[in-house]
């Protein structure tokens, strides 16, 4: 649709990653990325965060402005209770594979944590081998220490998407989040945690696009 498309590269991920030293990174130090990374751009930009990148969203558009943003939910702490609460098996994996890496998580439980039963686990085998360790003071941050606690500067949209079908997030997090910033709501019917893989992929773009067109 002629839109120019972004994907920041966070210290200590992608090719330069060093597992010793991103655990010395706190959320801070991902929000410098972005600035940094529009500051590159050159032009006001509008963005979309996803999971931990829509928490680091979140933290930006507290100080900063921007064309709008598309995020997810604020802090751990609900994701946290609703895994251990429905899928026990999976949250104990989830936390091995951000302290070891993806090797720590079978492709089964890793289709099972982030797309729907009836996505074709290729699109999830691509990027099998792209998942790598997290900072343990950035999952910190996440859960207690530095979650969001200021409302977004007004003057520009904010949009919450989700699934509803997500085993990480619960609906009622996507509520809390939309109502803490006033922002639109968009629950997909079926929509998993990692929708960007999943077969409702343009359906959730397709929701972005129309919230755009309505609100900038």
């Amino acid at each position: 649709h002629g839109h120019d498309c972004y994907a920041v590269t966070l210290s200590g991920h992608g090719e330069n990653a060093d597992n010793w030293a991103l655990h010395f990174l706190g959320l801070n130090d991902y929000v410098k990325n972005i600035c940094e990374a529009i500051e590159k751009i050159g032009e006001p930009c509008v963005l979309i965060g996803h999971s931990l990148g829509g928490m680091i969203v979140q933290k930006y558009i507290e100080d900063h402005s921007c064309l709008g943003a598309v995020l997810p939910p604020s802090g751990a702490l609900s994701s946290i209770m609703h895994m251990m609460n429905n899928s026990p098996d999976l949250f104990m994996s989830l936390n091995q594979m951000m302290m070891f890496g993806p090797e720590a998580m079978n492709f089964d439980m890793l289709k099972r944590l982030l797309v729907s039963d009836d996505t074709h686990p290729a699109s999830l085998a691509e990027v099998h081998n792209l998942f790598q360790v997290e900072s343990l003071r950035v999952l910190n941050d996440v859960t207690l220490f530095d979650i969001p606690r200021k409302r977004a500067k007004e003057g520009f949209p904010i949009a919450v998407i989700g699934g509803d079908n997500d085993t990480m997030i619960p609906v009622s997090a996507l509520h809390e989040t939309a109502i803490f910033h006033g922002a639109d709501l968009e629950i997909i019917p079926g929509a998993p945690h990692a929708v960007m893989l999943d077969k409702r992929w343009k359906m959730v773009a397709e929701r972005i696009r129309s919230w755009m067109l309505r609100s900038l």
